[in-house]
């Protein structure tokens, strides 16, 4: 699945060591691009249901008036970082454990920026 993000999220991919898998995907879960090691159909299932995830906590925390803007995750085998972009759209970067996740999330940020702009 080649799009016109590619590019942008290939270079997030490969500028972050320990980089598993990034996707950028719509505000119901529909994956706009995906790029990584990750078996495609398990990719756009994990980035629905990090979704799920981001649109519960935005909605949890409306109540307090705060929107969160990234989320970080910790599992048995990965990290997960879930960015939301303007729109409704998120970037979800899938990392090995052991990876820096202050790096991670400075490229992260940059390439936020990048989409945005385009959204």
């Amino acid at each position: 699945m080649t799009s016109p993000y590619s590019a942008i999220l290939r270079k997030l991919l490969h500028s972050v060591d320990g980089a598993v898998a990034v996707g950028f995907a719509d505000y119901d879960g529909e994956s706009v691009q995906i790029e990584g090691n990750l078996d495609p159909d398990t990719h756009r299932l994990h980035l629905a249901y990090q979704g799920i995830v981001l649109h519960h906590l935005q909605s949890v925390h409306h109540v307090l008036g705060e929107t969160p803007t990234r989320i970080s995750s910790r599992h048995q085998n990965l990290h997960i970082i879930i960015q939301a972009l303007k729109s409704g759209y998120f970037l979800v970067l899938t990392l090995k454990p052991n990876s820096n996740l202050h790096k991670a999330s400075q490229y992260l940020e940059q390439t936020a920026q990048e989409l945005n702009q385009d959204l």
